[in-house]
């Protein structure tokens, strides 16, 4: 419920993150340039220098008027274009591109999809870097005719190397009869990997066909050999080798100065490509039919069926049983394996043979949908999303088929990543190179707004997948399914005396008796004397009494308010009814209590039995299916019953048959039930009369006459219904409070059995929570649909043990009423507060952690009553990470309303990074270190009413020992709203105090003085 955006968030800063390419052009294509059969791509990043000869060597060749030349800048500063000079900038075979793309087999990537898409009359394109330069006037055409001739799909040429501006003698030769046979070739890859040849294998030499599919792999390093390796160990019959003349002259400006760390890289790169090399001629020896290639394995098919033989270094036994066990439960959302013997030390497999086809470029939101609904079902996700490692089943399911270290366990940021790389590509039909991890600016949810209605594909997504966790709309109020006892008036009497909390009153009397016996009719009495009071409590107020009263009305709660009249002629006609006696006009005793406005009242019933109660009593009515009404209507069937009390709580459990002999009891006056027939046709009753005014009450008028005319007045009834009422003296509003929250929940203390009169001095302790895991649902005026939904997703756990502090937190409505029989099911795991006022969070928290939980190893789990766990493991994984020693906890939360929004949590310095999202739910935290914080940590803070999140789990972080991110899958669904900018402009000042504070640590903690229990905790809560 609580909750807010982030705010005041650590600058924005370079990141890692899955983003799009953000390609455009800076020059675009002039229509010269567009119908062009080759293109010449140069990649380029802050080099312009080297960039100018490079153009000009593309200038030069002899072709150069069939040609257009494409520059991709990958993010460089800014200016770059314009020291090109002005000749470039005329030129019409010139175009230039933008992107943001991180690095070379990006980029060339980016740059073969550019063509693709853009130039439609390219057959050839030729690539160079910024920093070369092509080699003679007649390189291009040597590599263009060689290809038309061979109608190939690659050619691969020779090239030079040149030191400043010294051009050195060695050529690094493309031998056909090397490259072309495959052990020899293997046995130069191995020589040149191993550093043992000064020749390289020739790689960026290379012509390729447009529209041919052919793309770089994405490697850390070594892309170029890696592709024209597999090109020419597989695919030689699409290709052909040129020797002369060499195509580019190589810089080598920079290479003495590489990082160790790049070196490195290119030492495990090539190494791996060496592996990859003998694993790829053994194969193909093998006899074996080539199907693909890769990082991790090459996939051939023999007679035995069709097979991954997985690199040395790529993937052992082991690692593929891993797998095997992860992809287990996917209903073929991953292709089904075996794991068979293998001759090397990597792990080969064999695919349980499925009929599938292509993927297509475009598949649609539905296959797409029931993939990631398989995936997030067992908890895995399948990392490398292109076309080639997916295919489509004859029943149209998508099914990945790359088994592979990118099949890994699920996260809510992984599950995200995949969806966001199916949709482009299987929805929106863009490359597959276009979604990658690559340093941004851009937020995670910038990057992914840029696919169009993704965010709505993922929200209904994730809605399908957690079908409890739908965001609520309105609903009707539930109506009851009591019993209805259209016989009954349910009475209640009031005088001003009553203002104060007569709407709490009311509510509670009345709602309680909705849920289990229905009176026909709900009237409110209201005495209009103004004084002095017997036994007075409190001041009358009338006007607020009134007020109330309609209010109430409005509302549904009352049928119908009655003021009992004041004048002369009224009171004496109804005394005379009623006690024979019509000169006596005052309406109060000798005492002082009130005796003509309920008989006035009883006057005005139309139904025979009046249920009449003063306002002030509290019911308990433990048992919904207990027709308490029922049961009081029965014991008046015998004719000589002519009321009927209201149980008060027994020492003993069970039932207590009603009985009285006609002077044994009077009748109820605070709670009973009246039989007004056979009242009415007795009167009237004797009354005593002094100084003008009758001695006794009504009741004790009849009870006078009783022994004489055989009536009775019984008492007794089912212990599951009860009242009691509390004197006057004891009239302390937050006293009674608790007392009538615990009561109506049927939490009755020993002491309180046998009396009617409210014992305040029982023990009225809202019960422990002793479970290792306790749930804190906080919360005021939740839609019923939310609530339920939140209770729901509790219900759905697989494991229950876990105790559950509900706090309704003084709400404006009456839902409250009716929420210990909605949590009845959690019998004695449930600690009910119900507030009258609204106290705040930081109050709640103060409550439900210091005064309900006695043991410091308890694990606090937050849940808002209107959001809701998703997942049904929510539980056992947090009572894991806590028997594990964790004393924080955080996990993924989805918001409906910002399904994109994903919040990684960072336990460093929390107050210097925005709070580090250690506020977001789910959160949870052991009660030791919530009363480690010392409470000026928020007390002190501009406003506690909001921003509890904020302020009790910064502090909290910072002291943390052990903190713990459960990754996973969501397992939180927080449901809100936008908040108003006033609410905002408020949790901004909050933070911006929080921020300012010195952090929390074991030593400033030594330092400052111990901080004593909350004041007004109570004897027996801690």
């Amino acid at each position: 419920m609580e909750p807010s955006d982030h705010g005041l968030d650590a600058p924005r800063t370079v990141r890692v993150a899955l983003t799009h390419r953000q390609m455009r052009f800076l020059k675009a294509p002039s229509a010269a340039a567009l119908d062009m059969p080759i293109v010449v791509g140069v990649t380029h990043r802050n080099h312009p220098e080297g960039l100018r000869e490079a153009l000009a060597s593309v200038a030069s060749q002899d072709l150069a008027d069939r040609l257009a030349i494409l520059v991709l800048d990958d993010s460089s500063d800014a200016d770059w274009l314009s020291s090109l000079g002005d000749g470039w900038e005329a030129d019409d075979r010139l175009v230039v591109a933008t992107a943001r793309l991180g690095s070379p087999a990006h980029a060339r990537n980016a740059l073969l999809d550019l063509v693709d898409d853009h130039f439609p009359s390219c057959r050839w394109v030729a690539r160079l870097d910024a920093d070369d330069s092509l080699a003679t006037p007649q390189s291009l055409r040597a590599l263009v005719e060689a290809g038309d001739l061979h109608g190939c799909d690659y050619v691969v040429g020779s090239h030079r190397l040149r030191e400043g501006q010294r051009l050195l003698p060695q050529i690094n030769r493309a031998d056909p009869r090397t490259l072309t046979d495959p052990a020899r070739l293997n046995a130069f890859i191995q020589s040149f990997c191993s550093q043992r040849s000064r020749q390289e294998l020739p790689s960026c030499n290379l012509l390729l066909r447009a529209r041919s599919g052919i793309r770089y792999p994405l490697t850390a390093s070594a892309e170029d050999h890696w592709l024209v390796a597999g090109l020419l160990m597989h695919a030689s019959d699409r290709g052909c080798v040129i020797p002369e003349p060499a195509y580019a002259v190589y810089s080598l400006n920079g290479m003495a100065t590489r990082s160790s760390k790049k070196v490195a890289s290119w030492v495990s790169a090539r190494k791996a490509l060496a592996n990859a090399a003998d694993t790829w001629l053994v194969a193909r020896a093998s006899g074996a039919t080539i199907l693909g290639w890769g990082q991790e394995g090459v996939v051939f098919r023999n007679l035995e069926g069709t097979f991954k033989q997985f690199y040395p270094h790529a993937m052992s036994s082991l690692d593929a049983r891993n797998i095997q066990e992860l992809t287990r439960d996917t209903h073929g959302a991953i292709a089904d394996f075996d794991i068979v013997p293998s001759a090397t030390a990597g792990a080969r497999i064999r695919y349980n043979h499925t009929a599938t086809r292509l993927m297509p470029r475009r598949i649609g939101v539905a296959p797409i949908g029931r993939y990631l609904t398989k995936l997030y079902r067992s908890r895995v996700v399948t990392a490398n999303i292109k076309r080639d490692n997916l295919r489509v089943t004859e029943a149209g399911e998508l099914q990945y088929i790359d088994i592979g270290k990118d099949i890994v366990p699920l996260s809510a940021s992984r599950f995200l990543d995949v969806a966001a790389r199916l949709y482009a590509i299987g929805e929106l039909g863009w490359s597959d190179h276009e979604l990658a991890r690559r340093r941004t600016e851009q937020t995670p949810v910038e990057a992914l707004q840029c696919l169009p209605a993704f965010d709505v594909f993922y929200r209904d997504l994730m809605v399908a997948l957690h079908p409890w966790g739908v965001p609520a709309t309105a609903e009707a109020l539930p109506t009851s399914g009591a019993p209805v006892h259209a016989d009954v008036t349910l009475l209640l009497k009031a005088c001003a005396q009553d203002a104060d909390w007569l709407r709490g009153q009311v509510m509670h009397i009345v709602g309680e008796l909705r849920r289990v016996s229905l009176p026909g009719r709900v009237v409110l009495l209201i005495d209009p004397f103004e004084g002095p009071y017997l036994r007075q409590h409190a001041a009358g107020d009338g006007a607020r009494l009134h007020f109330e009263a309609e209010r109430l009305k409005r509302e549904g709660w009352l049928d119908e308010v009655w003021v009992a009249p004041r004048d002369g002629d009224a009171i004496g006609a109804t005394h005379a009814a009623w006690f024979g006696r019509s000169d006596i006009v005052e309406s109060h005793t000798t005492g002082g209590a009130p005796l003509f406005s309920q008989v006035w009242a009883f006057d005005q019933v139309s139904t025979r039995y009046v249920l009449q109660c003063d306002v002030d009593v509290l019911i308990s009515l433990a048992d919904r299916n207990h027709d308490v009404l029922n049961d009081m209507k029965r014991a008046a069937l015998d004719d000589s019953v002519w009321c009927v009390g209201f149980n008060i709580p027994q020492q003993e459990p069970g039932y207590k048959p009603y009985q009285g002999t006609p002077g044994a009891f009077p009748p109820e006056v605070r709670f009973g039930l009246l039989d007004l027939e056979r009242i009415l046709k007795r009167r009237p009753f004797p009354n005593t009369v002094r100084n003008r005014r009758f001695e006794r009450m009504w009741h004790r008028a009849l009870e006078a006459v009783q022994p004489a005319i055989g009536m009775r007045s019984v008492r007794g009834g089912d212990c599951r219904s009860r009242y009691i009422h509390p004197l006057n003296v004891d009239k302390d509003p937050d006293v009674i409070a608790r007392i009538r929250d615990l009561f109506s929940q049927g939490v009755i203390p020993a002491r309180q059995g046998g009396h009617w009169d409210v014992n305040p001095e029982a023990a009225w302790n809202y019960p422990h929570r002793g479970e290792a895991v306790v749930l804190l649902l906080f919360g005021r005026d939740t839609p019923s649909a939310k609530l339920d939904r939140c209770l729901e997703s509790i219900k759905r756990q697989t494991n229950q043990a876990f105790g559950v502090i509900f706090i309704d937190d003084g709400g404006h409505t009456g839902a409250s009423i009716g929420l210990h029989h909605k949590l009845a099911w959690l019998c004695d795991r449930l600690t009910l507060i119900r507030r009258p006022k609204h106290v705040g969070y930081i109050a709640n928290f103060r409550e439900a952690v210091e005064c309900v939980c006695p043991h410091g190893d308890t694990m606090l789990v937050v849940v808002d009553q209107d959001d809701a766990l998703l997942g049904e493991d929510v539980i056992d994984r947090i009572a894991q990470a806590r028997e594990q020693g964790a004393d924080l906890l955080n996990g993924p939360m989805f918001r409906p309303d910002k399904p994109l929004q994903l919040y990684p949590v960072s336990y460093h310095a929390p107050r210097s990074s925005g709070g580090g999202n250690v506020w977001a739910h789910l959160r949870a935290f052991r009660k030791s270190l919530f009363e480690k914080v010392p409470k000026s940590a928020w007390n002190e803070a501009p406003d506690t009413s909001i921003l509890s999140d904020f302020l009790t789990m910064v502090p909290m972080a910072e002291l943390a020992r052990s903190p713990r991110y459960l990754d996973g899958p969501y397992v939180y669904l927080h449901d809100r709203g936008a908040y108003p900018s006033e609410r905002k402009r408020v949790e901004q000042a909050i933070k911006r105090w929080l921020f300012e504070q010195s952090p929390l640590t074991e030593t400033s903690l030594s330092q400052k003085p111990v901080v004593e229990p909350p004041s007004d905790a109570r004897p027996g809560d801690r």
